[in-house]
């Protein structure tokens, strides 16, 4: 009988995020959990965590002996998920991130509800370090809609998704090629071949971190975006409008940029 959920955690340089993740999983009986440390100085507390988390964490841990990138990590970890775990559902989660209590039962709820379904998403709330809300991300739940709105920006928040692990047969793992976007990618290729939903709830809170990819690589994953738009076009307004509207934030700084999102989204 397969295990209900994995949550896929990469872990790098942020022992203390990564306690303060896997403190905020709850389910309705002890979850698997596989953390993939990516060459860290700063690795986990192996022993510690699991003296915590006795009996409501099933901790699993791999250890990059050099450091992969985050594309490379993941993948390690799928790969992992399929040749050594018998799990029905693979559930995302970054360190430092948190989720809301329901937010596993309500996911697999909806994927055992309806079959159809390979990919489920939420809402998102952006939180400072001390827990704020700063903004709100909300995407349609709507097949259709998501897969137009994934030309304009990407649908679902990384660390917010589950999804079946079957659907890895066909999709295969992260893409590599297109740097610092490789989420963005990976859930082209799932609303290309598989119907997905997003939940209208929020289910997930991200800490915003201005040392994570989406600043510090941010020239870098729109140029990877644009390719990623690219690679998917389709005769759409949408492709058109991704396509401008990826163009014009090379050109915006992220201060900018987040201002607004905190200002238009709160």
């Amino acid at each position: 009988m397969k295990r209900d959920i994995v949550v896929l955690i990469p872990h790098y340089n942020n022992p203390a995020g990564l306690r303060k993740s896997l403190a905020s999983i709850e389910y309705t009986m002890p979850i698997d959990v596989l953390i993939v440390d990516d060459g860290s100085s700063k690795k986990p507390d192996e022993q510690g965590l699991h003296e915590l988390f006795k009996g409501k964490l099933n901790l699993n841990f791999i250890y990059n002996k050099v450091n992969q990138g985050i594309e490379g990590t993941l993948n390690i970890g799928l790969k992992y998920i399929q040749e050594q775990m018998a799990i029905q559902y693979i559930a995302r989660l970054d360190c430092g991130d948190t989720c809301n209590p329901l937010r596993f039962i309500k996911q697999k709820q909806i994927l055992d509800d309806y079959p159809d379904f390979y990919l489920i998403g939420s809402w998102v709330d952006f939180v400072d370090d001390s827990g704020r809300k700063i903004y709100t991300y909300k995407a349609p739940s709507n097949h259709k809609d998501i897969v137009n709105n994934m030309f304009l920006k990407c649908s679902f928040i990384h660390p917010s998704v589950m999804f079946r692990a079957a659907a890895l047969h066909k999709i295969g793992l992260y893409p590599t090629k297109y740097k610092a976007a490789e989420d963005y990618a990976f859930f082209f290729n799932f609303v290309k071949t598989y119907k997905t939903h997003i939940i209208q709830e929020v289910l997930t809170y991200c800490e915003v971190n201005y040392g994570g990819i989406s600043v510090t690589k941010r020239n870098t994953q729109l140029n990877s975006k644009l390719k990623i738009l690219y690679d998917n076009k389709a005769a759409s307004p949408y492709f058109i409008l991704g396509l401008a509207r990826n163009f014009m934030l090379k050109f915006i700084p992220y201060t900018i940029v987040a201002k607004a999102k905190a200002l238009l989204l709160k």
